[in-house]
């Protein structure tokens, strides 16, 4: 014979186990993707400085090497530097930072004001 009541009972605890599983895995993702986010705007930031610190270094304003300084400036921040060209009157940089499966990269220019 088939009890109605034991199947619901049982199949009630297994929907609040998936429910409760699939809300902490949505909330895992997106803990990791807001973290990816404000990773990236930083990976900006750093990298936007670091064109404007080369670029000056280029210009003659600060004292060192241009992708030297761009490349301490990265570093300090806990960031990589992919790539540093001197552009006619100014400075290309690329930064690179990993955050979990996320792999970040920023691009920035920087160069005398015309």
């Amino acid at each position: 014979m088939w009890h109605f009541a034991r199947i619901e009972k049982g199949a009630v605890t297994a929907a609040l186990a998936l429910l409760l599983v699939g809300l902490t895995s949505a909330a895992l993702v997106g803990a990791v993707g807001i973290s990816a986010l404000i990773e990236d705007k930083k990976l900006q930031v750093a990298t936007d400085l670091a064109a404007l610190s080369a670029a000056d270094t280029h210009r003659g304003l600060i004292s060192g090497v241009v992708c030297s300084n761009a490349e301490q400036i990265l570093k300090s921040v806990g960031f990589d530097l992919v790539q540093c060209r001197i552009v006619r009157d100014g400075v290309e940089i690329r930064g690179h930072s990993m955050v979990s499966f996320f792999q970040l990269e920023s691009y920035a220019v920087a160069g005398a004001p015309r």
